[in-house]
């Protein structure tokens, strides 16, 4: 080994532990950023892969540092991809929000390396690779699991959608070598992947907008039962797949004047609120805003309300039984 190398190595193994700690550091102070702009939705669903931080193997540093035509005046110095982390999404809007959170930090300051959407405004024509990348650079030395972190210290972080990653994967590190890139035939085939990947992205924006159009009403209607919850209860709810469930169902009956209605109800049936306190600490059901609802519509429509309810008719016959009604489909 030559001398040049056994010196980096030298430092990179004296340095990697700092190394390791930033992007822990830097994972988790974006990860927690993101999920600050996105609650209530769960930052574990908006990032489709777990982000976890990835410092370079000797090896990979070696061949980057001296052995690929990089040219760098300081090979250590100069590579600012010894730590990285890749954060995963679904929709290419939402690289868009996880880049404004990252540009937000103040614990770093960011460069971005490159930009899919800017690199498409300038060859509209070209279909390539996608992906955005930034280094950030701690500002300050930072403690992070009790590892000393000196200023200045690089990560590379690179956001991208599913689609793109799985484009990433396939080719990884295969589609730059000179013999590959060559031959025609693969050029076109990676050129029509990423023109597909493209458009499928497209397409998938759409199918969103139309599920967030068609589900607008079902999110109105859980915000303005969640709200009363904590007002007529006096509990913190703890929403789950089955308040969607039951919001989804009984929302039919939610029309114009429906919270002005659900509200007088909820004067009207005070004493509902210690009922459902009781039973909250044992049943998961009497947890779930959506509970008013159902009291609400069992009220309305008491012959009805029980028609394909996603509540069995054990879970019903109390709600009935509380209003002075009896279940339609008997005890």
């Amino acid at each position: 080994m030559k001398d040049r190398e056994a010196d980096l190595l030298e430092r990179w193994r004296r340095e990697r532990p700092a190394y390791d700690a930033w992007g822990a550091f830097v994972t988790e102070t974006l990860t927690a950023a993101v999920a600050r702009e996105i609650q209530p939705a769960a930052v574990e669903m908006f990032f489709r892969i777990p982000a976890k931080p990835r410092t370079k193997e000797e090896a990979s540093l070696l061949a980057k540092a001296f052995h690929r035509s990089k040219d760098y005046k300081d090979p250590y110095g100069d590579i600012e991809d010894k730590v990285g982390v890749r954060f995963v999404v679904l929709f290419s809007e939402e690289i868009r929000l996880v880049e404004q959170a990252l540009l937000a930090c103040d614990a770093w300051t960011a460069t971005k390396a490159r930009d899919f959407e800017e690199e498409r405004a300038a060859r509209p024509f070209v279909f390539d690779y996608q992906s955005v990348h930034y280094i950030v650079r701690s500002k300050a030395p930072v403690t992070h699991d009790g590892v000393e972190i000196g200023a200045d210290t690089p990560c590379e972080v690179q956001i991208r959608t599913i689609l793109q990653h799985a484009y990433s994967e396939l080719t990884h590190d295969t589609i730059y070598k000179p013999t590959v890139q060559a031959e025609p035939d693969v050029k076109r085939a990676v050129a029509k992947s990423m023109a597909l990947i493209e458009a499928t992205d497209d397409y998938f924006a759409e199918v969103r907008r139309k599920l967030d159009l068609a589900q607008a009403p079902g999110r109105e209607v859980a915000a303005e039962v969640a709200r009363l919850y904590r007002e007529f209860t006096g509990l913190e709810p703890e929403p789950s797949p089955l308040n969607e469930l039951v919001v989804d169902h009984y929302k039919a009956w939610a029309k114009e004047g429906f919270k002005e209605e659900l509200a007088a109800f909820l004067k009207e049936k005070a004493f509902l609120a210690d009922t459902i306190q009781e039973r909250a600490a044992s049943e998961l059901l009497y947890r779930q805003p959506a509970i008013l609802l159902a009291y609400w519509v069992v009220k309305q429509v008491p012959r009805t309300a029980s028609q394909d309810s996603p509540l069995t008719q054990d879970e019903l016959n109390p709600i009935y039984s509380d209003l002075g009604l009896a279940h339609p489909g008997g005890i």
